[in-house]
């Protein structure tokens, strides 16, 4: 009889009768297994169950020794033992199946080693045979099988989601956080443009105003919808024609001296810049509007057709867009223009008689070429102007601004074009008669009014003394190691001896009146000394003069007055009342219980109450603040120091004022981070910060007189950098190195950009 034990040691032993008498032990040495009952109970099947009692026990008598053979008496039968039980002979535990092969009673216990079989042998046996047999789902093999199929499919989704996240992160990171260009239409180059705007409405709809033409396109098909020619080429074509000949009489009175005649195609584009410059687009929903001079044209939303025109009041002026209204806010009067409804109504403001006055100021030049001709120089340009120029560039600088001849021969044609006059930038003081304006607010308009009573200009050297000693330039060692000192000596003397390094202060007295539309409050009268501001906030009114800035509440009294350490610049120079700067509110704004300031060196919070000061940030250059969601301030600001301010008509072309952005805790005045983007916050809207930097070196597309010129500037270029609002590091830095745009829009995760000869929105992925 061959056995195999469940440890998979073999055994092999002669069955005799004398065990069923005698039943066996069995022990398996290797692992120790008591299998007697089972190996007795095969041992009884081997015999059929049969046993035969030994006989009693006999006298002993003498007899022969001979064998006697008695007839064995028949042995009474053995019941036979049952082929199956309940009973698992193995684990002396309760079967619950049988032995596919041989139909021993199982236990779980066995079906945990063998699956439906009692033992090696029988599996054996039923593999060498083929015999079907389903595998048991408990089986240990089958279940740590099942373990680590199900560890290994765990661990390769893990794996794979790993990897997918990666890949997502870094497509997001590398593409899908980074603008790129969902819309983008070009243009050929006898359309190039130099004024517009673009809006995108509706849902995949956008809207612009390229130089004399109106379209709207859907984005997703990158087609047209309608397109309206607003300027056309004869329109251009006629008023060159004017400027030309204008030109022609200049020359005919200036026979017999330099006359510097301006070619054709350059009097051609500046006509065609000055009409495109008139048009202004206004987009509320469906509604469709161009503004051009004293007239409001409306246009269908699904042809393009003029559905309505409106002609404003003869002194509307000045524009602001608040919300849903145009306000043309003139010197005494006010036109609201509904862009929904299309309801104009005027409000006419201002005392009997009063005359008003224009208050103009300097222009602010225009390119490499607009500079000189016996002019004083701009330092503030002229470095920037140096710092887009290469090393051969900065050594002929000199020479070129020294004989660059900028437009004053164009300037005069237009001028004398009746059909295009161009605006007087002279710099002119309110007569006796007085200045008499509206200024427009957050909640509403103030009157101001302004009367001269005494002139007093203080003129000041604002350049440092010539160096001692003898010259660079006279020396005539000129060398790598001091070409920049000489370039600065030689631009400085050329600053001397236009006059430019002398400014003057205006310490004259005002006589200064608000009024409040409001016929219950009365006016406000006080005298001043520097050119008075008046500044409309939420809840106050502020009057800045000098280095005072004084406090009206909303029922025109005063509350409380401040000193300043230097003048607060005046908006007036680069823009007007009512045009809102890129660059964030200032320099007056009004957040919560406290008023912020800035004037040429220092930014101060005041108490809104009592005008105490919570605390002041030393900073030369401010130009515009920003306030977040969470109350947090941001600040654009320069690396600026004192000196530029006492020596601001000094120039070096080695200084390069960079731009910096703070953010400030408003609490205490506590700098949070600060960072050098290369530009100023020209956006800011939740988590969105957007810094613009852009350089033009031909803005006008004029024609350069030298060649050399165009080999000395740096290309024209975009770059739009968005920051982190928690710790201001880079996010993205977008640049596009194939022009520079004239109108950049922001709203949200969509920028809308407007160039020369092509109109594109981007768009990226904001999580």
């Amino acid at each position: 009889m061959k056995l195999e034990c469940s440890c998979g040691a073999k055994y092999a032993f002669d069955a005799t009768p004398e065990m069923l008498k005698n039943p066996v032990k069995f022990i398996c040495p290797a692992c120790g297994l008591d299998a007697s009952d089972f190996v007795n109970e095969l041992i009884r099947q081997e015999f059929g169950g049969q046993y035969t009692p030994p006989p009693p026990p006999q006298p002993a008598a003498p007899a022969p020794r001979l064998k006697v053979a008695h007839e064995a008496a028949p042995a009474a039968p053995v019941p036979e033992t049952p082929k199956s039980s309940k009973f698992c002979a193995k684990h002396r535990a309760r079967a619950t199946e049988k032995c596919a092969v041989c139909h021993q009673p199982i236990c779980p216990k066995c079906m945990e080693m063998f699956g439906y079989f009692c033992s090696p042998l029988c599996k054996g046996k039923a593999e060498a045979g083929h015999l079907a047999v389903p595998v048991y789902a408990g089986r240990a093999d089958v279940v740590e099988a099942q373990f680590w199929r199900k560890t290994g499919l765990l661990f390769g989704a893990m794996a794979a989601l790993v990897v997918l996240f990666l890949g997502a992160w870094t497509w997001y990171a590398w593409f899908g956080s980074v603008p790129h260009p969902y819309f983008s239409v070009r243009f050929e180059d006898s359309e190039r443009a130099y004024a517009g705007s673009a809006k995108v409405a509706g849902a995949n709809q956008v809207v612009f105003l390229h130089g004399g033409a109106l379209a709207r396109y859907d984005m997703k098909t990158g087609k047209p919808v309608w397109s309206q020619e607003l300027i056309g080429k004869d329109q251009i074509a006629a008023a060159a024609k004017a400027a030309s000949d204008a030109q022609a009489r200049l020359a005919g009175e200036n026979a017999g001296g330099y006359f510097h005649r301006i070619s054709d195609q350059d009097i051609e584009r500046e006509v065609k810049r000055a009409l495109q410059s008139e048009l202004s687009l206004h987009v509320a929903g469906q509604n469709i509007w161009v503004q051009k001079a004293k007239r409001l044209t409306r246009y269908n939303w699904d042809s393009g057709k003029v559905e309505r025109e409106i002609s404003l009041p003869e002194r509307s002026g000045n524009l602001v867009e608040a919300g849903d209204e145009l306000q043309f806010i003139g010197s005494q009067t006010v036109a609201h223009v509904n862009l929904t409804s299309g309801e104009l109504r005027a409000d006419k403001f201002g005392p009997g008689g009063a005359t008003p006055v224009l208050l103009t100021q300097n222009g602010a030049g225009g390119d490499l070429t607009s500079v000189g001709g016996g002019q004083p120089l701009d330092p503030i340009k002229v470095e920037a102007q140096a710092q887009n120029l290469n090393l051969q560039g900065r050594l002929a600088l000199p020479a070129l601004l020294a004989n660059a001849q900028h437009e004053k021969q164009l300037e005069a044609a237009l001028n004398d074009d009746p059909k295009h006059p161009r605006p007087n930038n002279a710099q002119t003081l309110p007569t006796d008669a007085g200045l008499f304006r509206l200024v427009p607010g957050e909640n509403g308009f103030a009157e101001f009014s302004v009367r001269l009573l005494e002139a007093r200009i203080v003129t000041r050297s604002a350049m440092k003394a010539p160096p001692k000693g003898q010259s660079i330039l006279d020396s005539g060692n000129v060398n790598g190691v001091n070409e920049t000192q000489a370039i600065n000596e030689q631009l400085n003397e050329m600053q001397h001896h236009s006059g430019g390094d002398q400014v003057q202060e205006d310490q004259s007295r005002y006589l200064v009146t608000v009024r409040l539309p409001d016929a219950a409050s009365s006016n406000f009268i006080i005298e001043v000394v520097g050119p008075p501001q008046l500044f409309v906030l939420k809840t106050i009114n502020v009057i800045a003069a000098g280095k005072t800035v004084i406090i009206l509440d909303k029922s025109n009294r005063k509350m409380w007055q401040a000193s300043l350490t230097y003048p607060i610049s005046s908006i007036e120079s680069t823009f007007s009342l009512a045009e809102k700067s890129p660059y964030g509110d200032g320099p007056c704004m009004e957040h919560g219980d406290v008023l912020y300031v800035f004037d040429q060196a220092m930014l101060t919070a005041f108490d809104l109450k009592s005008g105490d000061p919570h605390w002041r940030l030393p900073s030369v250059g401010v130009v515009g603040l920003f306030f977040d969601a969470p109350g947090n301030l941001y600040v654009n600001t320069t690396t600026g120091n004192p000196d530029d301010i006492r020596y601001s008509r000094q120039i070096d072309i080695t200084r390069k004022t960079e731009a910096v952005i703070l953010k400030i805790d408003p609490k205490t005045g506590r700098t949070l981070w600060s960072v050098k983007p290369g530009g100023y916050i020209s956006y800011l809207s939740g988590k969105f910060i957007y810094v613009v930097d852009s350089y033009d070196p031909n803005p006008n597309d004029h024609d350069v007189e030298n060649d050399m010129i165009a080999s000395l500037q740096k290309p024209p270029f975009l770059r739009i950098v968005r920051l982190n609002p928690k710790n201001g590091r880079t996010m993205f830095d977008y640049g596009d190195h194939n022009g520079c745009p004239f109108y950049v829009h922001f709203n949200a995760n969509s920028i809308e950009v407007v160039f020369k000869s092509k109109v594109q929105v981007l768009r990226f992925l904001s999580l």
